[in-house]
């Protein structure tokens, strides 16, 4: 026979509380990870100098007031030589990207346009953004390019968004 033990709360005897499980039977201990998930793009040409949205996916935080721990990785770009790009990813309620927190900002400078001048784009994140509900987010990659021809993961690779929610 099972046993079952129903608890909202661990404390420690001094009164601080240690852990809480909410109603959907998710564990809060601070400083751990709640979940971790991933958003990709794959090969991905882009012929303007506009903002991009490459990514623009939904995900639903788990506890109220988390932080997150965010990397970007754009592998194998090409643009005109002396061209550069630039890669945001946002964060937050609105399905439009320019709305949300942008919490990872990073610009790159292209070699050219051939299979040899390829570059990485990679940036990385932690606690810009704070969640303030279990509701529906949005996480988005805007690239820009400063010259038109933007060719993104080449050879068929994989553009990738990992996020961490992490309890506070």
């Amino acid at each position: 026979m099972a046993s079952e033990l129903h608890v909202d709360a661990i404390k420690h005897s001094g009164g601080t509380s240690a852990m809480t499980i909410n109603s959907s039977g998710v564990v809060h201990i601070s400083g751990h990870v709640i979940q971790t998930l991933q958003f990709s793009a794959g090969e991905t040409s882009i012929s303007n100098t506009n903002a991009n949205t490459v990514i623009n996916s939904t995900f639903t935080p788990k506890v109220s007031g988390s932080k997150f721990a965010v990397w970007l990785q754009i592998p194998n770009c090409t643009n005109t030589s002396g061209g550069d790009t630039q890669a945001n990813v946002n964060i937050g309620t609105s399905a439009t990207p320019a709305s949300n927190t942008t919490v990872i900002y990073v610009m790159e400078r292209m070699e050219g346009t051939g299979s040899e001048d390829v570059r990485g784009i990679n940036g990385n994140d932690f606690g810009t953004f704070t969640c303030s509900s279990t509701g529906t987010h949005y996480i988005s990659l805007v690239v820009t390019p400063s010259h038109g021809s933007q060719s993104l993961a080449r050879h068929s690779n994989t553009i990738k968004i990992v996020l961490q929610e992490i309890a506070q």
